[in-house]
């Protein structure tokens, strides 16, 4: 395990120290918890959208791209001065 110094707000170390107090765990293992589910989630949003990708065939999403608006006007409340 490695350890190292981390600066943070005074607010948000603060809130980090109620949310921990409040969960009976210290701020060195909240931040940790924090942390490991911020990666994972991250992790499982990347493997999910390359799992998609990968049932994609090349060019599809172009293909979707190029009918876009065809015979399909925006609608006036649509549009942006």
């Amino acid at each position: 395990m490695n350890t190292f110094p981390l600066r943070l707000p005074d607010e948000l170390k603060a809130a980090a120290a109620a949310q921990a107090e409040q969960s009976g765990i210290s701020l060195n293992q909240y931040i940790a918890l924090v942390l490991a589910e911020h990666v994972g989630a991250r992790a499982e949003t990347a493997r999910y959208f390359a799992a998609r990708a990968a049932r994609v065939p090349p060019g599809a999403g172009l293909a979707v791209l190029r009918k876009a608006g065809r015979g399909n006007p925006p609608r006036a409340d649509d549009r942006m001065e």
